[in-house]
């Protein structure tokens, strides 16, 4: 290690205790009584903290004071190399807090991604974090990174719990929905026979794809044709019926996509639904003879059922939670070298947030009066948030932020892509990320499932105490997102753990026994 470490040496305090001394002579840790000071700095500690940055590790006196007088609480604690963890690891204090399940030590280059890793709001509350004042006084270098990586890493942890947070119990109604959908597929081997000779081309419902889907209706014979669940009607409306459909939308809204088609429109048609997926518009499909496929894209509870009774379905990708992603990734999987997407703007292109025939236009249509055209409906959806200029139209952050999850996904994966004429055009190795959705297809009887998830909900202490999310069990992990939307709708006060994992089952319990 070629690293230099910021500590010098190892020195006895006037109570007989280990600090390390720092380069220039100086100590973190109090040279006479440092447990003392540890006590007065856990002072400043909130009494319902159960996550805890701390910014410098030392002696790890302080840390194990926490850890002796708050048992519900975990610790990612922070030191500036690499080289100093392994200088720290020389004393015992340090070196037993390397090997206690509620403690996380790391460097500044990993702190980013342990936030990411370890911080589950759901199960911590609020996350709080505290300086020992003699480490930040003498690593004043490092304080912009250390907050930067901080606020980075809370920024995505806490965009997917607001989400979480906001439609967590809706996916838990609709993953039980659909689950007792699963043998209602009449979905046959010859329906994952995809023409891989063909170019898949991914419709999203952006403005371009107004000018762009004349790509599709020129040679429609070359494509095989996938659309997110918002340009189905746009397509129908050209009377282009899509060879695939995906959606992953929980919200009820969903369903409007589905309604208005004719039953013809469905019969040639594989609809991929994602399991937690508006369990209203899986139904319509299903009404109307549609080839039905479901599949997973990381909800806990999706994991385990498809785990625990071995349901067989693929896994899509979903990035920040656009579609388009998912369309993208199920082409990638089953097996096209060549992708195109059309309408993919994550923006308001000239100035319009969708292409013409959108179940909007439907909707705004019938509302129109004198006081409320369509055009002016259409101007409020817009400017819900602020608009940003981008090329000739505006976008917003969180349509940004699809962007780069989407061009994110491209490279993370080493996708070849470029961008012309509006649509993206990516090339990709089928032999590495091609897999085998037919023999992924099981039809497990859903009521069974329901019901026995039932007694596991049923058999579970709902006065259980849990002191590290470690101690959870995979089925205690599929509740999360609920319990997430219980913390959000508590608006009294921030309680541990374990009062909303017992409000949690009994909503389980209701939800199995209304189905």
């Amino acid at each position: 290690m070629n690293e230099k470490s910021i500590y010098s040496e190892i020195i006895l305090s006037k109570t007989g205790v280990q600090i390390p001394v720092l380069q220039n002579g100086k100590t973190v840790d109090s040279r006479y009584d440092p447990e003392r000071d540890s006590l007065r700095l856990l002072e400043q500690i909130p009494a319902d903290t159960n996550f805890l940055i701390v910014i410098g590790i030392a002696s790890g006196i302080f840390i194990q004071t926490v850890l002796e007088n708050k048992k519900n609480i975990f610790i990612l604690a922070v030191e500036k190399t690499e080289a100093d963890l392994e200088f720290l690891k020389q004393l015992p204090a340090v070196k037993k807090l390397a090997d206690e399940k509620r403690v996380s030590l790391c460097s500044l280059e990993e702190l980013e991604n342990k936030i990411i890793e370890l911080y589950v709001p759901a199960f911590y509350g609020n996350l709080e974090v505290i300086e020992q004042r003699g480490w930040t006084l003498e690593n004043k270098d490092c304080l912009e990174s250390i907050s930067k990586s901080i606020n980075k890493a809370v920024g995505i942890v806490s965009a997917d719990f607001s989400v979480q947070s906001h439609f967590g119990k809706l996916w838990h109604h609709n993953i039980i929905s659909n689950i007792k959908n699963l043998q209602s597929s009449n979905i046959k081997e010859s329906d994952f026979e995809f023409p891989l000779d063909k170019t898949a081309v991914i419709v999203a419902a952006g403005p371009t794809l107004d000018t762009t889907i004349k790509t599709i209706l020129t040679a429609r014979e070359k494509f095989y044709v996938i659309a997110t669940d918002t340009a189905l009607s746009i397509l129908l409306s050209y009377k282009i019926f899509p060879d695939a459909v995906v959606s992953i939308d929980g919200q009820n809204v969903s369903n409007v996509h589905f309604i208005h088609n004719e039953k013809s429109s469905f019969s040639n048609t594989l609809f991929l639904f994602d399991l937690l997926a508006n369990s209203s518009a899986v139904n319509q499909v299903i009404a109307n003879n549609g080839k039905l496929c479901f599949f997973t894209s990381g909800h806990p509870l999706c994991e385990y059922l498809n785990a625990h009774y071995s349901l067989g379905l693929p896994k899509l990708f979903s990035g920040a939670g656009t579609v388009t992603i998912t369309a993208v990734d199920f082409a990638i999987k089953a097996g096209f070298e060549s992708i195109i997407t059309a309408g993919a703007d994550f923006a308001y292109s000239n100035g319009k947030p969708y292409a013409k025939g959108t179940y909007l236009d439907r909707l705004y249509n019938q509302k129109t009066n004198r006081m409320e055209n369509i055009h002016k409906q259409f101007s409020s959806l817009e400017f819900r948030t602020e608009l940003l200029p981008k090329d000739k139209g505006f976008t917003t952050q969180i349509l940004e932020a699809y962007r780069m999850s989407f061009e994110s996904y491209l490279q993370n994966n080493a996708l070849s892509f470029n961008k012309e004429n509006n649509l993206y055009k990516i090339k990709c190795n089928p032999d590495k990320n091609k897999i085998n959705f037919t023999t992924n297809q099981n039809k497990p009887d859903g009521s069974f499932i329901i019901n026995d998830l039932l007694k596991t909900y049923s058999s579970k202490d709902s006065n259980a105490i849990f002191d590290s999310i470690f101690d959870l069990k995979e089925s205690d992990i599929s509740l999360l997102p609920l319990i997430s939307w219980l913390r959000n709708h508590d608006n009294k006060e921030r309680k541990n753990f374990s009062f909303y994992y017992k409000e949690a089952l009994s909503i389980c319990q209701n939800l199995g026994g209304n189905l």
